[in-house]
């Protein structure tokens, strides 16, 4: 890496934090979410049972001083409309979160989990929640879209999909219990160490007409690549009206990505009688990276890393590589005293970007132009886009604007991918 992007990282990440905040299109930055939700729906009589689950992170919340512990009190309300704008339903819940020590309240890894649930009948539905801290006043909300299928007792049919973080036989929370197990819901999706496998929940609505054997098939696609990282079927004899379905499956066996899931139902002549789609991501530590990949750890290095650094690194032998590992980014720890490094978050967190918006033809984001500028300055300020321009090629412009800097991308290809044309600072052309 030249001397230029070295010196723009070093002004970049070392001295400066306060990185721009502008999202221009591509994903929604996940550090800028204040709680995660998701949702899935049971059948219980008549209508839809909805079950809401949230994750809050322990730094978005505020905690005060209380004995021997430190508390955070916070109020999560769920409002339903239907697709008049009409409120249909609410639920809430008010409660206290109790850590045992103070970096626990600034910590970026740390999170409470919980849900809410209420009864729905079929239709298009908004749903509103909005997040109360009732320490510091501070309040955010979100909306998401619900369609409920159609509650057709004569036709066999699946209920959602949960994925979960566990699936335990020892039952703590009452209000995670399926069928006798506590079922922890994963409700942003992502799987990655330190979880070992990946694990669902759902249900079968038996037609009692019907015969009692069916055919499952779990199939899983890299979106990314297309690659079919899961393919299989099970064979099911359904005796009971309501039948209750556990699967997991190792993590080991999916790459890093975002994968599309599909799950179906089919009778045993292969007719589909019922089937989901759903969305879920495999993303890894570095950890496991360090053992699976060393050289590839290294070299997601090079923006950050100087050639001696990362010659160090490279010499280091098996054992002592983890630790290694642990002295490089302790050494560019910006607060040592808490229990995260933001800086190595935060690098990471670009590549993990990267990866997901910019790979293209097999190759990973973080090693593509504009992913290498994604890491290096973070989200730019606005984005000129000219797909379509005449005589010229597709192109786009990336201002930075707190830098004086601009970098003009062409697709020389035609392919979608955007390789640096020249990049200026200050009025002056860098390359």
């Amino acid at each position: 890496m030249n001397y230029f992007f070295k010196f723009i990282l070093a002004s970049l990440l070392l001295s400066n934090l306060a990185f721009a905040q502008t999202d221009f299109g591509f994903l929604e930055e996940p550090r800028g979410k204040e709680f995660y939700t998701d949702m899935t729906l049971f059948r219980e009589k008549d209508r839809w049972r909805l079950e809401a689950y949230f994750k809050i992170f322990n730094h978005k919340l505020s905690f005060l001083k209380q004995k021997d512990k430190y508390r955070a009190s916070y109020e999560m309300h769920l409002i339903v409309f239907d697709s008049h704008n009409r409120q249909v339903t609410a639920s809430s819940i008010e409660e206290n979160y109790d850590v045992a020590s103070y970096l626990e309240t600034s910590s970026q890894s740390s999170f409470l989990i919980n849900q809410l649930e209420t009864r729905l009948l079929s239709g298009q539905y908004k749903l509103e929640f909005t997040l109360n801290d009732l320490n510091s006043t501070q309040r955010w909300s979100k909306k998401m879209d619900l369609q409920v299928p159609e509650l057709i007792r004569e036709k066999t049919t699946l209920s959602s999909v949960e994925f979960a973080r566990s699936i335990s036989d020892t039952l703590v929370n009452p209000k995670f219990e399926k069928n006798g197990k506590e079922v922890i819901p994963s409700v942003d999706r992502a799987f990655g160490d330190p979880d070992s496998k990946i694990h669902l929940y759902y249900e079968i609505y038996k037609n009692e007409t019907e015969k009692e054997k069916y055919i499952l098939e779990y199939q899983a696609q890299e979106i990314m690549s297309r690659k079919k990282v899961l393919n299989i079927q099970d064979t099911l004899e359904a005796e009971d009206k309501v039948h209750r379905i556990f699967k997991s499956w190792d993590i080991d066996k999916f790459p890093e990505g975002e994968y599309v899931f599909n799950l179906k139902l089919l009778s045993p002549d292969g007719k589909v009688l019922d089937s989901k789609e759903e969305k879920f991501y495999i993303r890894k530590s570095v950890l496991s990276l360090l053992k699976t990949d060393y050289q590839k750890a290294i070299e997601q290095l090079r923006y950050i890393a100087s050639t001696e650094e990362m010659d160090k690194l490279k010499e280091a032998k098996e054992e002592e590589r983890l630790q290694a590992w642990i002295d490089f980014w302790r050494s560019k720890d910006p607060t040592p005293q808490t229990m995260e490094n933001e800086l190595e978050e935060e690098y990471y967190r670009r590549i993990a970007y990267a990866n997901a918006n910019f790979g293209i033809f097999k190759r990973e984001g973080w090693i593509t132009d504009m992913g290498r500028i994604y890491i290096i300055y973070g989200h730019p300020d606005e984005v000129e886009r000219h797909p379509f321009e005449r005589e010229t090629k597709p192109y786009q412009i990336w201002y930075y604007y707190q830098r004086n800097i601009q970098i003009i991308f062409v697709d020389q290809s035609g392919y979608g991918e955007y390789e640096i044309e020249s990049i200026y600072e200050r009025g002056f052309r860098k390359r």
